[in-house]
């Protein structure tokens, strides 16, 4: 694998890449997303992967299903880290739903 140019090693990018940020592959998206995975959102908001799921089960936050995987508008992502600022994401009783 040493033999190999960085460009052909699977999954490796070569470290002149402009435009790519691997510690947050959303500081160079700019407003041009429109929405996240569970785990794109985990990363954005710092919030764990298994509270966003309850989160979206407890119906708190709105996603649009494509079979399995949830897609969360960031837009509604936003607002939901503004107006629940402060409070306990574990509790459902605490946590305020966004539209």
């Amino acid at each position: 694998m040493d033999n190999i140019p960085l460009i052909a090693q699977k999954g490796v990018s070569p470290p002149d890449t402009p435009g790519r940020n691997k510690s947050n592959p959303h500081a160079n998206a700019g407003n041009c997303r429109i929405g996240m995975t569970i785990d794109e959102a985990s990363e954005y908001t710092g919030i764990g992967r298994n509270t966003l799921r309850q989160l979206v089960s407890w119906g708190k936050i709105p996603v649009l299903r494509i079979g399995r995987k949830s897609i969360i508008r960031t837009d509604l992502l936003d607002s939901f880290m503004e107006i629940n600022q402060g409070r306990n994401l574990l509790d459902c009783n605490q946590v305020r739903h966004v539209d």
